[in-house]
């Protein structure tokens, strides 16, 4: 699963989808149905689900996964009948989750389970990421990552079935708003949640505001009207930007959410800011208002800003359209989005702004002390590092720009999208001589720019 990433204020990098694989669209009623309900109190970081999984993958009905901090009570299929399981004893572990095996591969699998978790009221936690299942004393956060319902699983490829539609009913003790990733927050103690479109499931339940407008949600902070206009407004004309360089618009705008993290405290005194998105949601450690007043202020606070903004929603089309899986999984889906945000930061803030953020990229590709994996040479996902997936694989797809011209890479890009993942190099070059890029051109990017894991082309 994706590891959760640190944002320092001076460089704003971006964060974290868990994505499963890319296949053709399945028709509406094969996609997976998750149905049930769900109580939270978040005082005692007490949960309860009873929860149904239908429409799974045939690949994928063996098994399914839990956070390990949920204990399973019974599994039964639609019918209500018992279902045999293992994992009580020396359980199967991925990530955050316990893997749970199941007998006789029944059409519709259906989960009872509780558990308790640590509430930090404080906020004097030692860690918090994407996958806890996190209660800060006033919200609860749940991310696709961290499990929180039952997830289906392919024991042999190890791959979460992390999307999917939803109908849920979910009560929250202590909530004065409920939001479910995809649909309208609501106000009260419960409610029910429903999408007919396959999305990442993202739970939270809080205690604070809420400010809608046309561009924007923003849950659980209240801003000043003139940073709502300002981060409404900015956020259109990303949106803009990338909907004309991608060839389609934005389906959806994205909600803000303010999160209190469980370590806020020390974030807070080493002055370090966290946030992931679950697409249509963007979460921020802190204050979404942070992000809005430097806008508003202008200069390198706000370009950084932009920048940040930008490969968010960059991953509406690398990670929600296009759900990348294999080798370059990394690449394609943090790379693209870093690449799509500096056209985006050129096109709002500028030449000078886009020159000056790619220059300290490429320092911190030139001060590393080993080169970079040839990106012809990748055999594996977790072959990409941070530095390689927001630095070296960004400045790759702008020296190809610099090879084959601004209309053929934009086509490049265009083919990503509505391609299946490449599995391998020879893919990778299929895509780009479907967008125009000839096989002399393509080599000569190679030889000049990937092969040895050259640090700059040429060299």
């Amino acid at each position: 699963m994706t590891p959760c990433k640190t944002l320092l204020p001076a460089v704003l990098t971006a964060v974290l989808f868990s994505a499963p694989a890319l296949a053709a669209p399945p028709p509406a009623a094969a996609l997976p149905l998750t149905r049930g309900s769900v109580q939270v109190n978040i005082t005692n970081g007490h949960v309860e689900g009873n929860v149904c999984l239908s429409d799974r993958p045939m690949e994928a009905r063996d098994a399914f996964v839990l956070n390990a901090g949920l204990n399973v009570a019974r599994v039964t299929d639609g019918a209500g009948a018992p279902v045999d399981f293992d994992g009580w004893y020396a359980p199967g572990v991925d990530g955050e989750a316990r893997v749970y095996a199941v007998a006789g591969t029944p059409a519709t699998l259906c989960v009872q389970y509780v558990g308790a978790f640590p509430v930090y009221a404080e906020h004097d936690a030692p860690a918090d990421f994407k996958g806890m299942m996190a209660f800060n004393g006033d919200s609860a956060r749940f991310t696709e990552q961290s499990a929180w319902l039952p997830l289906s699983f392919d024991p042999k490829a190890r791959v979460r079935r992390s999307e999917s539609r939803y109908d849920l009913q979910v009560d929250c003790t202590g909530c004065r708003f409920l939001y479910l990733n995809g649909s309208p927050a609501i106000e009260g103690t419960q409610g029910r949640f429903g999408s007919d479109a396959t999305r990442p499931i993202l739970l939270f339940g809080g205690s604070g505001p809420i400010t809608r407008t046309a561009q924007v949600t923003i849950l659980n902070e209240t801003l000043p009207t003139a940073q709502v206009d300002v981060l409404s407004g900015m956020v259109k004309r990303i949106a803009d930007q990338h909907g004309r360089y991608m060839g389609q618009p934005l389906a959806e705008r994205p909600t803000f959410l303010r999160m209190v993290t469980l370590n806020q405290v020390e974030r807070d005194r080493h002055g370090s800011e966290w946030g992931f998105a679950t697409w249509p949601t963007i979460a921020m450690s802190g204050s979404v208002g942070k992000v809005a007043g430097a806008l508003q202020a202008g200069g390198d606070p706000a370009q950084q800003r932009v920048q940040y903004l930008a490969h968010e929603m960059a991953h509406y089309y690398f990670g929600t359209v296009n759900r990348p899986q294999g080798p370059y999984f990394w690449f394609l889906l943090e790379s693209t989005a870093e690449f799509l945000s500096i056209k985006a930061l050129r096109a709002i803030s500028g030449d000078a702004a886009a020159d000056a953020y790619v220059a300290r990229l490429q320092s911190a590709i030139d001060t590393q002390d080993t080169p970079p994996l040839s990106l012809d040479a990748v055999d594996e996902a977790s072959d990409l590092d941070e530095t390689y997936r927001y630095g070296y694989g960004p400045l790759l797809l702008l020296s190809l720009e610099s090879q084959v011209g601004q209309a053929r890479m934009q086509a490049f890009m265009r083919g990503l999208l509505a391609a299946p993942s490449p599995r391998n190099w020879s893919d990778l070059q299929g895509i780009a001589r479907r967008a125009g890029i000839d096989a002399d051109t393509w080599q000569r990017w190679q030889a000049r720019c990937v092969s040895g894991g050259k640090r700059r082309c040429g060299t």
